[in-house]
């Protein structure tokens, strides 16, 4: 207790610096178990044959995406999750450009009571960053 009263200043700047690390986190979602980089997308898909919807627009998808993956816009499935019902039962993986769509789609699904849905961090950008394949139209 001395220590902490004699060093005041050091301990408030240890708290406000290690704030400015882990908010950030939280924020954006980084370190959450349902967020993966793109290694971990890999091996849910491989080992539990996850489903990967693209929410970007078609034109963009048509220029190339992850193999085997499913063109679902945003806003159609804003509109209706029924588009996705037949795949409850298998994880799902979100992706889009760059993350910012995952994300709401995520939060969306989660009220809509599916409970694995995941989202590749950094989206499609930091699926192509690893040098994973992609072909287009996910063909």
């Amino acid at each position: 207790m001395d220590f902490i009263s004699s060093n005041i200043w050091l301990v408030l700047a240890i708290i406000v610096s290690g704030g400015y690390l882990i908010i950030p986190k939280l924020i954006m979602g980084e370190g959450s178990k349902t967020t993966l980089g793109p290694q971990d997308l890999v091996q849910l898909i491989n080992r539990q044959h996850a489903t990967v919807i693209d929410l970007r627009e078609e034109k963009e998808f048509e220029l190339g995406s992850i193999v085997g993956s499913k063109n679902i816009t945003l806003n159609v499935l804003q509109q209706s999750t029924q588009g996705l019902k037949k795949f409850e039962k298998r994880p799902i993986a979100l992706i889009c450009g760059s993350g910012a769509k995952s994300r709401v789609a995520q939060k969306l699904l989660s009220k809509e009571g599916y409970s694995e849905v995941f989202v590749l961090s950094g989206g499609l950008s930091a699926w192509m960053q690893a040098n994973l394949p992609t072909s287009p139209s996910g063909k």
